[in-house]
């Protein structure tokens, strides 16, 4: 046995509750990768923070008697990693914090999905969370349980993603053209040629201009953005001309197999250009000598250095040593990946910068209308000492009067081929500015839905002309057909034509025969947020697929139909259609043209603006405009908070148009829980204007109250928003009077409905086999066969109050309907002098039972105070209705009396009893309250009778005994009428 104790002592390192991670973001853009480059991965998913023990043991002392455990802890988690849009050719390089790894890598633990569209599940998440499994379909991810050694902190990751288009370059990065075509696929352009794309592609592969997506781009840009930033790296234009793009490598030196079009377009002379202001023939710029850089730098991403930035710099040496150095601001290339390109690109910018110091500016009449930028031309001017200049177009801009300006940068001299078009040894052609445009074919005028609009009844109105020549026309507006306003212009040919064969409303293609033009496919997105929409007979619709079929006509598929708040419809053959774009005027018609014929006539002029027709001899075409009013935005939100007894304060939310045309808020509400506007009643005559709105008008019980934005022409929002309350019940207190209205099949309430063998009283019902002229058998999948159509009907009745105090009506109505109630003038309810007076006046159809001053009528809603022998009369209105019948089954009326307390302190009471000294006339007792007994024999009080109010006091026996009490009596007046 040991003299020594042994000790041990354990060191426990603390736990890490949970993980922390910094690179995800809700709601990131997914990028797409093109070619080769470095990327940040967003944290999508992560799950199983797990903390790992470790215990470690060490011992000291003499002899080894004393020992310490210390405790650690490592963690990993489970997470994936969202890279960018699938698929992806692969991954090469991955960096965890600073150290770099080759995929795949044991130490980094992730796998790749390459965001393949058939993409499985990650089989960990699978097995461990099946509800959380997502495929990710066409996302490219990384996966996997990561180690985070002793820290909770997620470690930095990037990978190098292979992404797509990789076979157009040297496989790692991308022929410029072929990013460019992807890039305009994108948007919907794939279908549009591309003039001088495979020479581009082919000076690109030879020059060894081979890219990849900017790994630090986070901005979303323009398709236009992107596609200008490649040809400027590439040194190239790209515009639109006619019909297609266009796009010419400016290099002027042959590379590889590449050679430059050395052609020259024409041989410019004195005879050719037009004067300029001045007299001059050529004007010119010439870049200031301190502009002309002899050392130029490009900043790239370095892919052999782990794609960090790095600048290179090209310089003229010979001129430097001439002139001294002029450095040029650094330009961005962040295309770029490799050193040798970069120098290329800054050699090309610092050649393109020397050679191309003068710009030229002259004009030139129609024929040199070929001239595009990128072509070629020798410019020829002794006055201005300019012989056998090369120039290559760079700009050219029409003027109103057909003459075209150029703009021209010069190009170093050398061998160029002959002009390509010889002008001199031929007559100049003569250029006719006033050829006849022909006449405007039959429009198209329409009237779009309101949500296509931007005004108040707006008339879409298109045409075109046959003739070459035509330019476009004006379009002239009247109402009388003799005194015309000129409403506008149309320049462009519009595209409509009719439908080929039937549309049926289940429809999702078309055929249909087309004036003039073509149509071009988009992708689904495109068609379902409108971007191809059409107008047919008042419904919109937009295809995603147009093809042209052997007979001419066009098909169009994908179609979204009941597009911009319309609804599919039947179209049969021949009915217009048209393709809503810019080639369509639009005008808003005043309310006063609503209704009533307009005609419109279209007075054509031709390409140069001239020649056009006189109204005189011109066909004009009727049009009847209807109403499409632009509706107000809906109201957002509506909140109501309770007040004293029925007094409701309501606040909304609502965001004002611009321009505010709102004249204020129209609030309703329906019996029970029922959400429909049309049965709603009015909680108040004319509009809400300001808020919070506080009202009594809505009577007890539940109720929705819906509310809408109505504008200055009385046009209400589409939509309502709404609340549900409960008002509940009035609290019965003294009730002296119930009478029930409701009893002998409502004997005493005089009405134009029908009382039905339930007793209760009905709307009458007017039903036919077709409710409307012209609707069709079934109007929607679910109708009846017949529709029901329930008159609006009135209940009247009057009760003459027997006693002061607050009235009250109680109601069960099923349906919309308004409960109103007046007290009585000096008209009586029914001519009281005419035994035989007939219900309703006979002498105006719109005569109510009793006189109907306006201002006296009010909505039931709360209690109120009335006097005894006033006469209150009620009238129930019943609105007509299509969809629920107003049935009234229940009408009460009450009148209660407010409470009248009286205290009584140290009151003697014999054993007999006392009558307490009420001095409250005509007194009724509801209850008598001990506040204290003075008496020790005396343990409570007994209500011997309430009228009169006698009470005696009783021992814990039950016998009665004197003492002195302290009492509270409570009661009401009740002054009930006799007979």
């Amino acid at each position: 046995m040991g003299l020594l104790k042994s000790h041990n002592t354990t060191i426990r390192e603390n736990q890490i509750s949970d993980f922390t991670v910094s690179t995800a973001q809700y709601g990131a853009s997914v990028c797409e990768i093109l070619g080769t480059t470095r990327i940040s991965p967003n944290v999508i998913y992560w799950d199983d923070f797990t903390a790992h023990e470790h215990k470690s043991s060490q011992k000291s002392g003499k002899g080894g008697h004393s020992k310490t455990t210390t405790i650690t802890y490592t963690y990993t988690v489970a997470v994936i990693l969202a890279l960018c849009e699938g698929q992806i050719a692969g991954i090469g390089k991955m960096w965890k914090g600073k150290n770099v790894y080759l995929y795949p890598n044991g130490d980094v633990g992730l796998t790749l999905f390459s965001g393949t569209p058939d993409q499985k599940p990650w089989a960990y998440v699978q097995g461990k969370h099946p509800n959380k499994a997502l495929a990710y379909e066409n996302l490219a991810y990384m996966a996997g349980v990561i180690d985070l050694g002793d820290s909770g902190n997620m470690p930095t990751f990037n990978f190098e993603v292979k992404g797509k288009l990789l076979d157009t370059g040297d496989g790692v990065d991308v022929n410029p053209a072929d990013y460019i075509l992807f890039v305009l696929n994108k948007v919907g352009l794939g279908g549009v040629k591309i003039e001088g794309i495979d020479n581009y592609r082919q000076y690109c592969k030879e020059a060894d201009l081979l890219i990849s997506t900017p790994s630090d781009s986070t901005d979303a840009k323009t398709a236009r953005e992107i596609v200008n930033e490649i040809a400027n790296i590439t040194n190239a234009y790209f515009f639109w001309s006619n019909d297609r793009f266009k796009i010419v490598p400016r290099a002027d030196r042959a590379v590889g197999n590449w050679k430059p079009d050395k052609t020259i377009r024409y041989n410019l002379t004195p005879d050719d250009f037009i004067p300029q202001s001045g007299g001059a023939c050529i004007s010119y710029s010439r870049k200031d000598s301190s502009e002309i850089y002899n050392r130029v730098s490009v900043e790239f991403l370095n892919r052999a250095n782990s794609y960090e930035k790095e600048i290179v710099n090209y310089q003229d040496n010979d001129d430097i040593k001439e002139f001294g150095v002029r450095q040029a601001s650094t330009t961005k290339a962040h295309y770029i990946y490799t050193k040798t390109r970069a120098v290329k690109l800054a050699e090309e910018l610092c050649r393109k910068n020397k050679y191309e110091r003068v710009k030229y500016t002259f004009k030139l009449d129609w024929a040199f209308c070929r001239l595009e930028p990128g072509d070629l031309v020798m410019l020829n001017d002794p006055a201005m000492g300019i012989e056998n200049q090369p120039a290559m177009i760079d700009s050219v801009t029409e003027g109103t009067n057909g003459v075209l300006t150029f703009t021209a940068i010069s190009r170093a001299k050398g061998v160029y081929d002959e002009a390509e078009y010889n002008v001199h040894e031929n007559e100049r052609p003569l250029i006719d500015f006033n050829p006849d445009p022909g006449s405007c074919e039959p429009p198209m005028i329409f009237q779009p839905p309101a949500l296509m609009t931007d005004a108040d009844n707006e008339v879409w109105i298109g045409t075109w002309g046959k003739n070459p020549n035509w330019g476009g026309c004006s379009v002239w507006v009247s109402d009388t057909n003799e005194y015309y306003r000129k409403l506008g212009t149309i320049d462009y040919r519009a595209r409509y034509g009719t439908l080929a064969a039937p549309l049926e409303i289940e429809d999702t293609s078309l055929e249909m025969i087309l004036n003039q033009g073509e149509f071009t496919s988009v992708d689904a997105t495109s068609a379902k947020n409108g971007d191809t929409v059409m107008y047919i007979d008042g419904e919109a619709l937009s295809y995603q697929t147009a093809e042209l079929l052997d007979n001419g006509h066009w098909r169009l598929s994908g179609l979204v139909r009941g597009q911009f708040g319309s609804d599919p419809e039947f179209h049969p053959t021949g009915t217009q259609i048209a393709r809503c774009d810019e080639a369509f005027l639009r005008s808003g018609l005043k309310n006063a043209y609503v209704g009533k014929t307009v005609y419109f006539k279209f007075t054509a002029f031709n390409v140069f603006g001239g020649m056009e027709q006189s109204l005189a001899d011109v066909q004009a075409y009727p049009f009847i405009p209807k109403s499409v009013q632009i509706l107000p935005p809906d109201v957002e939100v509506l909140n109501v908070e309770k007040m004293s007894s029925s007094i409701r304060r309501y606040w909304w939310k609502y965001t004002y148009p611009d321009p505010n045309d709102i004249a204020g808020f129209i609030l309703k509400y329906t019996q029970g829980k029922e959400l429909n506007w049309e049965t709603g009643i009015a909680v108040q005559e004319g509009l809400i204007t300001t808020q919070p709105y506080e009202t009594q008008t809505i009577r007890q019980g539940t109720h929705a109250v819906m509310i809408k934005a109505v504008d200055t022409n009385g046009n209400e929002s589409k939509n309502f928003a709404y609340c549900l309350l409960d008002m509940g019940d009035l609290p019965q207190e003294n009730v002296l009077y119930d009478k029930d209205f409701s009893a002998n099949s409502f004997a005493e309430v005089k009405n134009n409905g029908t009382v039905l063998s339930d007793g209760y009283i009905h709307a009458v019902n007017s039903e036919k086999m077709w409710h409307e002229s012209g609707r069709k058998f079934w109007s929607t999948k679910d109708a009846k066969m017949w529709d029901s159509s329930f008159q609006a009907y009135v209940a009247n009745c009057q009760f003459k109050a027997p006693a002061s105090g607050q009235f009250w009506l109680t109601t069960d109505i099923e349906g919309p309907a308004a409960v109103y109630y007046r007290l009585a003038l000096n008209s009586s309810f029914w001519p009281a002098n005419k035994a035989d007076a007939s219900f309703w006046s006979t002498d105006r159809k719109t005569a109510n039972v009793w006189d109907t001053t306006a201002d006296l009528w009010k909505q039931w809603s709360d209690k109120v105070e009335i006097r005894a022998g006033d006469v209150i009369q009620v009238r129930i209105e019943a609105k007509n209705n299509s969809y629920q019948e107003t049935i009234i089954k229940g009408l009460h009326a009450y009148v209660d009396v407010p409470d009248r307390q009286e205290h009584f302190e140290d009151l003697q009471v014999p054993a007999d009893g006392i009558e307490l000294p009420i001095t409250t006339p005509f007194y009724e007792t509801t209850s008598v309250h001990v506040d204290a007994i003075q008496d020790d024999d005396a343990v409570s009080v007994k209500v011997i009778s309430k009228t009169p109010c006698v009470i005696a006091l009783l021992d814990s026996n039950g016998r009665q005994v004197a003492g002195t009490v302290d009492i509270t009596w409570q009661g009401f007046v009740n002054e009930l009428l006799e007979g």
